[in-house]
């Protein structure tokens, strides 16, 4: 096989991206399954479905959910003070295209901030008016609202008089910032797959079995992520919005959901779970033949 016809995965990798998109890759045909099964006690009840839901996931943010005996002017001053540089961060990797696993963190956390900014402009709209004033000589918040604002004068043609308008543009920035924390998470798996591959781009078998044999539960959950990850993959693409290296639409999406369905129908061949693996098997010879880019 010549380089050129290589499964690359060094165009994948989280510290760099590659120059262009001009490069293509030889999709392997679904891994043979050994005839002799691994006892599957251990890997029964996938958090995943098989058929997938429609809904993105989202960051747990539960952590920081407050009472509304926990407000004060001071404290929500205060948070979306630090809440607000994480969300100008996290506008700015947008911007740049940059969707590192590495900043998964971040985008969480402008994810968090936005939801304090919409919880405190729902709760009381005057005091919301009074933050921004408090808050007028603080860069960063200043920086929120324009961007979110702008963000609405874009798609409606006005900037947000109303408190719902606003409500509005801020559910619009969120939008923005969960497609990043989601395009972070297949950045992640993109990553995390590699070790599962030989340098040749072939499944390596040996690895996995020994995973089954030794440490299923480990295994168990890097599958139900590279699951989870895929459906949420196989949602971007349809929505349209599916970069997640720039210049590389849809590309490296796709490779991922090809070769983790690839994966997925070795594991569940070996557990012996066929409507998985006849699920995958389908999902694998779509996204081989059909090669999506947008």
């Amino acid at each position: 096989m010549s380089g050129s016809d290589k499964f690359e995965f060094d165009s994948l990798m989280d510290e760099e991206l590659p120059e262009s998109g001009d490069d293509f890759f030889l999709f392997d045909s679904e891994p043979d399954v050994k005839n002799d099964k691994i006892d599957s006690s251990d890997t029964d009840n996938f958090d995943e479905e098989l058929i997938p839901d429609e809904d993105i996931s989202e960051p747990d943010c539960s952590a920081q959910k407050r009472t509304s005996a926990d407000f004060s002017p001071d404290m929500d001053a205060l948070l979306l003070t630090a809440q607000s540089s994480m969300i100008i961060e996290a506008m700015k990797y947008i911007s740049q295209h940059d969707f590192k696993s590495k900043n998964i963190t971040v985008f969480t956390e402008a994810i968090k901030g936005i939801d304090l900014y919409m919880k405190i402009l729902e709760r009381n709209p005057e005091n919301f008016k009074k933050l921004t004033a408090i808050l007028s000589s603080d860069q960063d918040c200043m920086d929120v609202q324009n961007i979110t604002f702008n963000l609405y004068r874009n798609i409606t043609g006005e900037l947000p008089q109303s408190d719902n308008q606003k409500l509005k543009a801020f559910e619009l920035i969120k939008e923005k910032l969960k497609n990043a924390y989601n395009k972070s998470l297949i950045t992640s798996s993109i990553v995390s797959i590699k070790k599962f591959y030989l340098l040749s781009g072939s499944l390596d078998m040996m690895k996995i079995d020994d995973a089954l044999h030794n440490d299923p539960d480990s295994l168990k959950i890097q599958i139900n992520t590279f699951m989870k990850h895929i459906n949420i993959g196989r949602q971007m693409i349809k929505s349209g919005n599916s970069e997640i290296v720039k210049g590389m639409k849809g590309k490296e999406l796709n490779v991922f959901i090809v070769k983790a369905a690839q994966l997925l129908i070795y594991y569940f061949g070996r557990t012996g779970d066929a409507e998985h693996q006849l699920f995958y098997s389908k999902l694998h010879e779509n996204f081989k033949n059909y090669f999506v880019v947008r």
